[in-house]
């Protein structure tokens, strides 16, 4: 028979389970994302606080030519939803990742594609999993340790059906699509260069501070792991600073403002540390007083300029 103290373990470790299962299904939900359904390619505009009033004409990143696209992840069973955009020189394409909560319907997603078509490139602008018009598979986000996955269903499909070599393709992706994007780079030595935006460094850090941020104590870090894996999701099982171990010379640029109260300032600045270590192509740039992905509406020429820029010089 088990012991009163015994007992008593059981049912603390019951408890704190059941805080790890509660709170993996608030902090990873998504199923009430993806805003913003009236954005298309070819017209959008922006109705939150990305953009700087005094830049309010997106006309000129709109994409006339577009198609809404289906193909599948490399995960067996999953249809995702996209748009592609065809670009006019030399075959060059980028796969753009949108954010967590968010889709392909981002006005940020849809002025970096703008900015890249204007250049030539075509682009892939996609939903992941549970995101937009892609296959709903449970409704939680699995930090990117899933749905890279699904990015490398795109690059699949770029080369099966849209005839782009590998060394053609790059990827962009913001926020927690940033930190997919830098995942699924990592994962596939075929994909030539990745852009991201406000990333993270690795999840145990992050996970420990989005605890701090929403105001749980971060010894209940090890119950949302515990609580992820019964569910199926392995959350810490890749990490984004990964890509730099694994780049093998092909280039990174890192984006991050450090007014940026959502993913610190400091996870750029530590990936670009690891470059530096690593002797990685890895350039970041850090802007001060930039909130969470806010530098591409606020200062959008000189965003545009380093966007194009580094895929001119990673792909052409």
């Amino acid at each position: 028979m088990l012991s009163i103290f015994g007992i008593i373990i059981l049912l603390g470790g019951a408890g704190y389970i059941g805080i790890g299962l509660s709170l993996h299904g608030i902090l990873t939900d998504i199923s009430n994302g993806c805003r913003n359904r009236s954005n298309r390619p070819d017209v959008f505009s922006d109705v939150t606080d990305y953009f700087d009033p005094a830049n309010p004409d997106l006309t000129q990143y709109f994409m006339q030519e577009y198609e809404t696209v289906t193909f599948e992840s490399r995960e067996a069973g999953l249809n995702l939803s996209g748009w592609y955009v065809p670009g006019e020189v030399d075959g060059a394409a980028v796969i753009s990742v949108h954010g967590i909560g968010s889709c392909k319907y981002s006005v940020v997603n849809l002025t970096q594609a703008g900015m890249l078509n204007k250049a030539g490139y075509s682009v892939l602008i996609m939903d992941v999993r549970d995101a937009g018009d892609s296959d709903f598979e449970d409704g939680r986000s699995a930090i990117g340790n899933e749905e890279y996955l699904d990015v490398l269903g795109g690059f699949d499909w770029l080369q099966s059906e849209k005839e782009h070599t590998p060394d053609q393709i790059g990827i962009l992706g913001n926020s927690l699509g940033a930190a997919t994007a830098l995942i699924a780079f990592s994962q596939e030595p075929d994909l030539a260069a990745a852009f991201v935006d406000s990333p993270f460094d690795n999840l145990p850090q992050i996970i420990r501070e989005e605890l701090s941020r929403e105001g749980y104590p971060q010894f209940l870090y090890a119950s949302g792991l515990i609580a992820a894996r019964l569910r199926g999701d392995d959350i810490a099982f890749n990490n984004p600073h990964n890509a730099i171990d694994n780049a093998n010379g092909r280039p990174i640029f890192i984006v991050h403002g450090t007014g940026d109260t959502r993913i610190g300032v400091h996870h750029s600045e530590q990936l670009g540390q690891r470059g530096i270590d690593q002797g990685a192509d890895v350039t970041v740039w850090i802007e001060d007083g930039f909130e969470h992905v806010k530098m591409v509406g606020q200062i959008p020429e000189e965003y545009e300029r380093r966007l194009v820029s580094f895929f001119d010089q990673a792909l052409r």
